[in-house]
């Protein structure tokens, strides 16, 4: 089993977005949920991040996406300053996909419809968007699910839609909020599986928030979060490593 030590990160690693002193309170500063949080994502990362119910893990997440603004320090992308909401739109359409607990698919939609959706907007024509459908139900393992609804599908089946859709535009980044929330042990274990290969086969940067220790022991990375700060950022040490 892979040890775990403390994060160390080289200047050369490649840091795909990153958080400086940032802040986030509501109700004129009477609720402080992020109090001061610098933290990187670097290409290739496989990132958990845990902590107890409002801790801040949410809030993170939606800084980290520009879904909302730090009140205070700056958010970069791609080694850039991101402020305001239409280069934070164009960001997310184009280079990060959502997953989240409750899928948010659209039933009266069929499955190859609702991966279709995120295409629409991208200027994607309607045989290369077919194109990528098919392909994105083959690699999920949903090739005879396209023309049904998402309500003819298991849980397991719907979170495996809902990861189609994160990887129509196929994203640079992935975030998922509470990813297995509402699935059995079984379907969660096997959609960890799908995530950490798009992780390793597929060069894409994956950031989880979750309360399942399984999941976050999956994880190369756990950050945990207390009271809005980063109390712990582990990096687990590969077999290789632990032995020189």
């Amino acid at each position: 089993m892979p040890s775990v030590t403390a994060r160390t990160e080289s200047p050369s690693m490649s840091h795909l977005v990153e958080l400086r002193h940032c802040r986030r309170v509501y109700d004129n500063g009477r609720i402080i949920a992020l109090d001061d949080v610098s933290f990187s994502v670097s290409r290739g990362d496989f990132i958990a991040v845990t902590g107890p119910s409002g801790s801040g893990k949410s809030t993170l997440l939606d800084v980290l996406c520009g879904l909302e603004e730090p009140s205070d320090g700056e958010v970069l992308f791609d080694g850039e300053v991101v402020r305001g909401r239409s280069d934070w739109a164009r960001i997310r359409s184009e280079r990060i996909g959502f997953i989240f607990q409750s899928f948010y698919l659209i039933p009266s939609l069929t499955v190859a419809e609702n991966i279709e959706l995120a295409m629409l907007w991208q200027g994607v024509s309607a045989r290369v968007r077919r194109e990528r459908v098919t392909e994105l139900l083959e690699r999920l393992g949903l090739g005879a699910r396209g023309r049904q609804h998402p309500l003819q599908l298991s849980g397991g089946e719907r979170q495996r839609v809902a990861i189609a859709r994160a990887l129509a535009n196929r994203p640079e980044l992935i975030v998922a909020d509470e990813p297995t929330g509402s699935l059995d042990s079984r379907s969660s274990a096997d959609i960890i599986d799908l995530l950490e290969d798009l992780q390793r086969n597929a060069a894409i940067t994956v950031v989880i928030v979750t309360h399942d220790r399984m999941i976050a022991d999956r994880c190369d990375r756990r950050v945990e979060l207390v009271d809005g700060r980063i109390v712990s950022d582990l990096r687990r040490q590969s077999a290789s490593e632990a032995t020189t």
